[in-house]
C-alpha cells in the first residue's frame, strides 16, 4: 500500500492555508517541507488545516515545529486547525503548543 501526502495552499490576501491530508511521516515530508519553504516574504499568517490528516508520526510533529521557528524567522503566525483530538494530545504531550506560543511571545 502507497502513502501519500495531500497538499493544497490558498492565498487569501497576506495569509495563507496549507491544507494537510494523508499521512504526514517519515516518507511523505519532503513535498510536505517543500511547502513550507515556497512560503513567501510578506505572509502575515499560515494556517494549517488538518482536517484531512490520518496520521502524524515524529518526523511530521517535528516539521510542524520546525514550521514554527521558520515563522519566527520570517515574522509570520503559524495558526493549526483541525486537529483531532488524538493529534491534539499528542501535540500537547510534547509540548508543540507551548513551543509555538514561547516563539511568538519572542517575536512580539
Amino acid at each position: 500500500m502507497e502513502v501519500t501526502i495531500k497538499l493544497s495552499r490558498e492565498l487569501k490576501g497576506d495569509s495563507c492555508i496549507l491544507r494537510v491530508g494523508g499521512v504526514l511521516d517519515y516518507s511523505t515530508i519532503e513535498p510536505f517541507t517543500e511547502e513550507v519553504r515556497s512560503i513567501k516574504q510578506g505572509i502575515k499568517k499560515v494556517s494549517i488545516d488538518f482536517r484531512g490528516l490520518e496520521f502524524i508520526d515524529s518526523t511530521g510533529i517535528g516539521a510542524i515545529i520546525n514550521l514554527v521557528h521558520e515563522a519566527n524567522s520570517k515574522q509570520f503566525e503559524v495558526e493549526l486547525e483541525g486537529i483531532s483530538s488524538d493529534t491534539r494530545e499528542v501535540f500537547e504531550t510534547i509540548g508543540v503548543f507551548q513551543i509555538m506560543e514561547t516563539l511568538q511571545r519572542e517575536s512580539e
